[in-house]
């Protein structure tokens, strides 16, 4: 029986609650995760061809740097709340990986050195539009479906009060519609004109 109860628990511990969705926040991490990785790939395979290239993202870092800690604490809760810690290194190694085959490319460099210069131009305008240069993050297999608040209808102060006609009581029959007095009883039929 101790075994059997030990393997339950062993169960109900591995198995995360929601498993691959990223709550919204999560999802606004990993894209600036996603735009940090860009950046730190073009820093380390640029600065040959382009010296700038790094100082210019530790200057990027430094106007980002709230919203990078804010974000990898979000995404490592994600992959805590998943039930797999480990997963944290691979995604943002996968992450590195992905971005180091698209180095090789000629206008690679190119561009991140003109979103940098934009960002420093604009103080620090990447970190705000991090969604329009990655509509889904790499490694971001399921969004969760959004929680709407229950709705209430709440009536404003301002709004004038809504005519009431008297409430029948309960268990009264409704009462039966006027005869009209062009029509005669019983017949249906309309007098003639």
């Amino acid at each position: 029986m101790r075994i059997m109860g030990a393997i339950v628990s062993a169960a109900l511990v591995a198995t995360p609650a929601s498993a691959a969705c990223w709550e919204a926040e999560e999802y606004e991490a990993a894209r600036m995760r996603d735009l940090q990785t860009v950046l730190m790939v073009s820093a380390l395979k640029c600065g040959r061809s382009i010296p700038e290239m790094p100082a210019a993202y530790n200057r990027w870092v430094g106007r980002a740097k709230d919203k990078l800690l804010e974000g990898e604490k979000k995404l490592l809760a994600h992959f805590v709340r998943e039930g797999d810690k480990a997963r944290y290194d691979k995604f943002t190694t996968a992450l590195a990986n992905r971005y180091s085959e698209y180095a090789e490319h000629a206008s690679f460099c190119a561009r991140a050195k003109a979103l940098l210069e934009a960002d420093e131009r604009h103080n620090g305008v990447l970190a705000e539009v991090a969604l329009l240069i990655n509509s889904r993050p790499n490694g971001v297999e399921e969004v969760c479906a959004v929680k709407r608040p229950v709705s209430q209808i709440v009536v404003s102060p301002f709004d004038p009060i809504p005519e009431q006609g008297p409430i029948p009581e309960q268990g009264a029959a409704p009462e039966a519609p006027a005869a009209d007095a062009a029509t005669p009883a019983g017949t249906g039929e309309q007098p003639p004109r």
